[in-house]
């Protein structure tokens, strides 16, 4: 039987897709309207010159409030070097605003088009514009907590990456690693690896060079979500490795399973205790192996269970506590998915047993807010 999570999923996912068709047929004109009057309707707040040769642009969209991650979020990158450009799609309360100006060097408020690669855009403009070249520049949404623990030093690993463009996440597609092992369709074309849009970071000959230029100056943003992703995502990866440039992050699958495999039977154990299943059948393989780890085979009968399960499913999720020793990249992602949201309860009980260090009090509070709205939903969803 088909979980209802996932039956509600993908009846979301068709019902927007077909609401998308009308708006595809406009959006030129959208776009054409968006940009001739653009600069008339976005508000920006502070106009001095940077803090520092460091920016961040941090895109939000919080029309119910800012949360008090964010101002968490606005001042480590402020303690980092980075002179923070909030952006907020659809702008803010008052309220929100009187709090959030002082923690900013500037505070961009737009109409809520083009999702965040609209919001990055407009702001890159607004920076080339004003003539500033960045040494580094951080592309930021939030649509994760980070950082969990503001002791950790990520960003001066962006910093110090040996790539052109440098993410938190490289996305590799499902299929991609399932075909290396069953190359059964050579002609099937692989999706994209990308770096996931969250947290970017461009140094000054990334941010001056001409593909970087090109694509947001031809980048047409939408308010479709798909189409965002396709265009803005994976785009924008696609074009600046098309031009030469490399791509990376400081976390991706083929290194995860590189490391895990060098790990030690009681770190795999403590894995599969904090690991985050959406599929029946991992979930019952994970309880199978934590109650047979005496088994002469347990090790091994652990490592293809781990390879089998981030083939099909996301590392960072399913196993968020080995993710963070092996890469310490202090973030969790706020997506609404069944796995994420399991993903979300399992770090936090290894939090509270004391194996995961954090000390962003309002991301934990606001992530166990979240977590209990979960439960009670998959309490609501579970078979009476």
């Amino acid at each position: 039987m088909i979980p209802a999570w996932k039956l509600r999923r993908e009846l979301v996912r068709v019902v927007k897709q077909i609401r998308s068709l009308p708006r595809r047929a406009i959006e030129p004109a959208l776009r054409w309207n968006h940009d001739r009057t653009r600069w008339t309707r976005i508000r920006v707040e502070g106009n001095g010159p940077p803090r520092t040769d460091k920016i961040c642009v941090l895109l939000v969209y919080q029309p119910s409030g800012v949360p008090a991650s964010i101002l968490t979020t606005c001042s480590y990158l402020s303690d980092k070097g980075y002179s923070v450009l909030l952006v907020a799609n659809g702008g803010l309360r008052p309220q929100d605003r009187a709090v959030v100006a002082p923690l900013v060097w500037r505070l961009m408020e737009r109409p809520n088009f083009g999702y965040d690669f609209g919001g990055y855009r407009d702001a890159i403009h607004h920076l080339m514009r004003d003539g500033q070249s960045p040494r580094f520049l951080i592309l930021m949404n939030d649509s994760i907590w980070f950082p969990m623990h503001t002791g950790q030093p990520v960003i001066e690993r962006l910093e110090a990456s040996e790539f052109d463009v440098t993410g938190l996440f490289l996305h590799v597609p499902a299929r991609n690693a399932v075909e290396k092992e069953m190359p059964r369709r050579p002609r099937r074309r692989k999706r994209a690896e990308h770096i996931e849009s969250y947290v970017t970071i461009v140094p000054r000959h990334v941010f001056l060079s001409d593909p970087f230029v090109a694509f947001w100056q031809g980048y047409k943003q939408t308010s479709s979500k798909t189409l965002t992703i396709k265009r803005g995502e994976i785009g924008f990866s696609k074009a600046l490795s098309a031009a030469g440039m490399t791509i990376g992050a400081l976390s991706r699958r083929s290194l995860f399973l590189q490391a895990i495999v060098e790990k030690s039977d009681e770190f795999l154990e403590k894995s599969l205790r904090y690991a985050a299943y959406s599929d029946a059948e991992f979930s019952r393989e994970g309880k199978e192996l934590l109650e047979s780890r005496n088994d002469p085979d347990w090790r091994q009968r652990a490592l293809k269970h781990i390879s089998t399960v981030v083939a099909r499913r996301r590392f960072n999720a399913s196993f968020c506590w080995a993710t963070e020793q092996i890469f310490a990249t202090s973030f969790v992602k706020k997506h609404p998915d069944m796995l994420f949201q399991l993903n979300r309860m399992r770090f936090l009980e290894a939090m509270d047993n004391g194996d995961l260090e954090c000390n962003n009090a309002a991301a934990i509070d606001e992530m166990r807010a979240r977590a209990e709205r979960d439960r009670a939903a998959m309490n609501k969803d579970q078979p009476r």
